[in-house]
């Protein structure tokens, strides 16, 4: 250290080593340990000690009597207040020691903190975010969030330049100050107006995603890896109880991913070689493909054109004594009409398993959730899903006791107790990692979907007042029904000169799909041929998803609606 580059006032402390910047001046009575970092430019007041391996940025103003602990770190432009303090660990207890179990707490830049807050550790505070004097702060902190109470609570929005902001019932507002312009996203979130011209938008962008959640998710996953308990475990059964009560079902049952769900949740209705089980022939094909790896056969009944899932007047013609099951599946995030699917499966005693890979949190117009209808619903956590964790993963949800504890058996190779096999199963185990990452996602999976719908609701209104009702087929809504827009798909007679446009102006998109699975090659012995599904053969020659994802900008989101508006006005 150079004592020529910053001031250290004589009734202070400093540790070695540490690093202390050109500029920074650190007043009475403050001590700063060992291994600590403060940038250019700072003020610590009086009275203040700077804990091993704190970080401060540069500009970071410490007013008088604050301790910063181990754990913290502040980015530049931070100013902490009198008397304010952090923490480190939840539990403290004086005769426990838990250095191991300190939490980290991130101030970002230009945040500022009043007079004695509290902030609990393991919590982000937002980039020009404000906490009021005395605020308790449980949770992240948005930016520019103005913060205050006891638990902290959102009670309005800051420049960056410390004016509060008024945006007057609109989405939009400017600083009276400075000027600067702001876009509200929904009323957790907004976003600073930026009027550079947006020239690309990906079709997903989940590094986006992990950006807002990033804090959250890797203090889990060390404790996973710390814990070596990988394979099912506490964590799993925290992530089963979180999604049955989610899905309104009495049970959840973990597997290895969405197509394994499928396919155990098959298993589990003992479907034989011969057995028939109707579905859509517009889906993935992981949902024909179980059936037939069973050895069963796949029997294809067409969609709603509005809705794209089965046509439930379409189900009763294509029974046989053969028939076992039904397989709706609620495509794009809307649920398919279960009410006369269950009237028919009950009539006939066939088993319903809704395939709900798409659709977690969907609901009909009674409030049932996607999975808790049937017999049993299954999901999958693929990372592209609104629900999706770092590789795959699925769950089955069922209300059936019976149905939940084959289940189980059948994931883990037919076993009850270990290496004592009743039936035979599979190696189809959710792990820990995956099982905790979504236990965090899912308290987000609301505000996303709030922000999917909000989106949505956009583009349908921006393409009415363009005049495209007629050149798109928006997607169709069911009164009463909640949408959760996996996919917002579009439809178009000129789709693939439209695709073109779209990636000639560098925004993403996707045909969800573009051959019906009655037509795979695979299935030719099925001996389906062209016409037998006009409704799905049309949807598989015109549909196209376009980007939906919560974090989409104001921007990003007027650029698509004038790109694929210039394609029709060419």
């Amino acid at each position: 250290m150079d004592d020529k580059k910053y001031f250290v006032h004589e009734s202070s402390y400093v540790d070695t080593p540490c690093e202390i910047g050109e500029g920074t001046k650190i007043w009475h009575f403050s001590h700063v340990m060992k291994n600590a970092k403060i940038g250019k430019n700072c003020n610590i007041g009086q009275n203040v000690v700077i804990s091993p391996d704190v970080v401060l940025g540069q500009n970071v103003k410490i007013q008088n009597n604050v301790s910063v602990y181990t754990g913290v770190i502040c980015e530049d432009d931070v100013f902490l207040g009198p008397s304010m303090v952090f923490t480190n660990v939840v539990n403290p207890r004086s005769h426990v020691i838990r250095r191991d179990q300190y939490q980290q707490t991130l101030v970002k830049k230009g945040a500022s903190i009043g007079a004695n807050a509290v902030i609990l550790c393991g919590n982000d505070i937002g980039r020009f975010s404000f906490i009021g004097a005395g605020a308790v702060i449980t949770k992240d902190v948005p930016d520019y969030a103005l913060v205050v109470g006891n638990p902290g609570r959102i009670v309005g929005w800051m420049c960056y330049c410390g004016i509060r902001l008024d945006f007057q019932d609109s989405s939009d507002t400017k600083c009276t100050t400075c000027g600067k312009e702001y876009t509200m996203i929904n009323d957790k979130q907004i976003t600073e107006k930026t009027h550079n011209k947006v020239s690309s938008v990906p079709l997903l962008d989940l590094k986006a995603q992990y950006a807002t959640i990033r804090r959250q998710i890797e203090p889990v996953l060390k404790d996973v890896v710390e814990s070596q308990y990988f394979i099912l475990g506490p964590k799993v059964k925290e992530l089963e109880g979180k999604i049955a009560a989610y899905s309104q079902c009495s049970h959840a049952i973990g597997v290895s991913s969405g197509t394994d769900a499928l396919l155990i949740a098959l298993m589990a209705i003992d479907l034989k070689p011969g057995d028939e089980v109707i579905t859509t022939p517009f889906s993935f094909f992981a949902t024909a493909g179980v059936i037939a790896r069973l050895n069963a056969k796949p029997v294809f009944v067409d969609i709603q054109e509005d809705t794209y899932n089965l046509d439930p007047s379409k189900i009763e013609s294509a029974i046989s004594d053969k028939t076992k099951a039904i397989i709706p599946v609620h495509l794009f995030g809307q649920m398919a009409e279960m009410d006369p699917i269950m009237e028919i499966a009950n009539k006939h005693k066939l088993f319903v398993i809704e395939d709900a890979a798409q659709a977690i949190g969907s609901e009909d117009e009674k409030g049932l959730r996607a999975g808790s209808v049937g017999h049993m619903g299954c999901f999958s956590f693929f990372p592209s899903k609104n629900l999706g964790g770092f590789g795959d993963a699925g769950m089955v949800v069922t209300n059936d006791e019976g149905l939940a504890n084959k289940l189980i058996k059948l994931r883990v190779h037919g076993s009850e107790p270990k290496y004592y096999h009743q039936i035979v199963g599979g190696n189809f185990r959710i792990d820990a990692l995956q099982a905790a990452i979504l236990s965090i996602k899912l308290d987000y999976l609301d505000q996303w979907t709030e922000s999917r719908q909000k989106n949505a609701r956009e583009y349908i209104e921006k393409f009415k007042e363009n005049g495209l009702e007629k050149d798109l087929g928006l997607p169709g809504l069911k009164k009463g029904y909640r949408h959760i827009y996996n996919q917002f798909v579009l439809r178009s007679s000129k789709r693939d000169d439209l695709i073109k446009h779209l990636r000639d102006h560098n925004i993403g998109c996707e045909i969800y799909y573009p051959i019906t699975v009655s037509d795979q090659e695979c299935f030719a012995y099925l001996n389906y041929k062209k016409g037998d599904f006009p409704v799905s053969e049309k949807a598989a020659e015109e549909v196209l998803a376009i980007p939906i994802y919560p974090e989409l900008t104001q921007a990003q989101k007027s650029y698509i609606v004038e790109t694929i508006t210039g394609f029709y006005d060419k």
